[in-house]
C-alpha cells in the first residue's frame, strides 16, 4: 500500500471514530460503530494500534451475541447484522 493510501486509510478511521463518539445512543450509534470498525479493518498494520471503542448495545444480531459470550466469534472478523449491512449500503441517487 501506497504511502498516501495509508494516510487516507488512517484519515477515513479517524473520521469513522469522531462520528462514533458524536452519534446519538441507539441504532445511529450501533452503525457509526460498524462503519468505524469498516474503515479500521481497510487499514494494514493494526494489530499494533489501540481496541476499538466496545461495541454500544444492537450492534449484534441475538446470534452474534451469543457468540460473543461463549467465545466462539471475534470481533475482528465479525460482520454486521442484516439490518446494519443494509444501513451501510451506498444509497443510490
Amino acid at each position: 500500500m501506497s504511502e498516501l493510501a495509508e494516510i487516507r486509510a488512517q484519515r477515513a478511521e479517524v473520521e469513522a471514530l469522531l462520528a462514533f463518539r458524536h452519534a446519538a445512543p441507539g441504532p445511529e450509534k450501533a452503525l457509526a460503530w460498524w462503519r468505524l470498525h469498516r474503515a479500521r479493518g481497510a487499514r494494514p498494520g493494526t494489530a499494533r494500534l489501540p481496541p476499538l471503542p466496545a461495541p454500544p448495545p444492537g450492534s449484534f444480531s441475538a446470534l452474534q451475541s451469543l457468540a460473543l459470550r461463549l467465545g466462539l466469534l471475534r470481533i475482528e472478523s465479525a460482520r454486521p447484522p442484516r439490518h446494519i449491512r443494509r444501513a451501510m449500503r451506498p444509497r443510490q441517487g
